[in-house]
């Protein structure tokens, strides 16, 4: 049993959940309830995100800042992380009041920001990819990608093999990969065959360059999930696939449109030839509660989910791991009424 640390603040006491706590009280399928409900509260405009914040500098850590807001749950707040190169030596939640002002938690947040990243991916993957799928390729071997991994085969049992991309292959395989469940076969493979036998592709690299070349074969691709750059001098595709999810038969969709825009650097490119409006790239709570945008999900060939990251999820999967605790009572979900769009 897990002995609740406060501290005094603010004449009150303030919980602090460690890293512990958050694993003990966060699955995959917590953070995907979590998570649908936030969305679905965005999309009734009971919810706001605002863009990332990087205060930065040249000799000393950058810090890194989102904040959000869920008026049905009554609470503000984000998270905040400092870099160091591409280490995070610090990655906090904070859960706040709106009642009161004040904080209800500080909340350790490192697994959970990787917790809230494979949700996203996996509610994504649940609205744009193909029912029947059989073959996921992840390109990637960092903390996350097995969070990943496993969050899409959540939405897609129907996969059976698993091809592992990364670029140094001396290191061979990571464990987990041999460890998925129910049947399901992982291997690590060059990037051509990954891409010429998967349905899903899913890439979480720190790549300056396009893991998937200009060149390659993707006929069988019917979705991508874009999760590593959060930077617009990071892509992990050619200009010329992000123009594929922008023409006739491609569907792109992004957690949020402004973020996208400053961050975004797959379609950095296209976005300065004036050839990407953002402000008409639908946005996963859009895609979730709206029947028009699920027809155009069901003609297109090709579909991509393109994450940066924000805090509107951190803070609802910070807030469902406090209300099972116990420090919050149990959110309430919108109803369908409240979210369909006519």
């Amino acid at each position: 049993m897990h002995i609740l640390e406060k501290i005094a603040f603010v004449g009150t006491h303030i919980a602090i959940i460690r890293e512990d706590q958050v694993q003990h009280h966060l699955s995959l399928d917590d953070a995907i309830t979590d998570l649908r409900t936030a969305l679905e509260a965005l999309a009734a405009k009971q919810a706001v995100n605002c863009a990332r914040i990087r205060v930065t500098s040249r000799d000393s850590a950058w810090l890194h800042t989102l904040r959000a807001g869920l008026q049905r749950w009554r609470i503000i707040g984000g998270k905040d992380y400092t870099s160091l190169g591409f280490e995070t030596p610090a990655m906090w939640a904070t859960v706040i009041d709106m009642s009161t002002g004040v904080p209800l938690a500080f909340v350790e947040a490192d697994y959970l920001s990787r917790v809230r990243t494979a949700a996203m991916t996996a509610i994504a993957t649940d609205l744009l990819a193909p029912p029947n799928v059989t073959c996921l390729a992840h390109f990637g071997a960092g903390k996350i990608s097995e969070l990943l991994v496993r969050a899409v085969l959540k939405v897609r049992p129907s996969v059976r093999r698993v091809f592992l991309v990364r670029r140094n292959t001396s290191k061979g395989g990571p464990d987990w990969l041999s460890r998925l469940e129910n049947g399901v076969e992982g291997e690590m493979v060059d990037a051509t065959h990954a891409l010429i036998e998967s349905d899903i592709v899913t890439t979480a690299t720190s790549s300056r360059e396009p893991v998937i070349p200009a060149n390659a074969e993707i006929n069988r691709v019917r979705h991508i999930n874009l999760i590593g750059s959060n930077h617009l001098k990071r892509r992990e595709i050619s200009e010329e696939l992000a123009l594929r999810f922008l023409s006739p038969g491609g569907y792109l969709v992004v957690d949020d449109q402004r973020q996208a825009e400053l961050e975004a650097g797959d379609f950095s490119a296209i976005e300065t030839n004036g050839a990407l409006d953002w402000s008409r790239i639908p946005t996963l709570d859009q895609l979730l509660c709206s029947s028009e945008e699920q027809e155009k999900v069901s003609k297109a060939t090709i579909t991509a989910f393109k994450s940066v990251g924000i805090g509107l999820a951190d803070l609802a999967v910070a807030a469902g791991v406090l209300q099972r605790i116990g420090l919050l009572p149990n959110l309430p979900r919108i109803s369908e009424s409240e979210t369909r769009k006519k």
